[in-house]
């Protein structure tokens, strides 16, 4: 397997609302003080209250396995469990 690649994510919300809530309505920046000040000032723009923006931070990882030789007859559960087996030795 190769490196894993991982990417922060803040995620913003208005008026007060937690993922669940918010949906797609959501910003998302990289970056703390970017995730702030941006939602501050898109609150600001739509007429919300900025002081009730939330921030919610989480790690997308990515993932390349090594290539597994496949054909037609190719039973993909055992490919998958094999992959599975290769991530759970890391």
């Amino acid at each position: 397997m190769q490196q894993l690649e991982h990417h922060n994510q803040y995620l913003v919300t208005f008026e007060g609302d937690d993922l669940e809530q918010a949906g797609p309505r959501c910003f998302i920046a990289h970056d703390y003080e970017i995730a702030k000040s941006e939602g501050r000032k898109i609150a600001y723009e739509r007429g919300l209250d900025p002081d009730k923006i939330r921030i919610f931070y989480r790690i997308n990882i990515i993932a390349v396995t090594n290539a597994v030789e496949v054909g037609q007859d190719t039973n993909y559960e055992e490919v998958i469990q094999q992959i599975n087996d290769e991530w759970k030795s890391l």
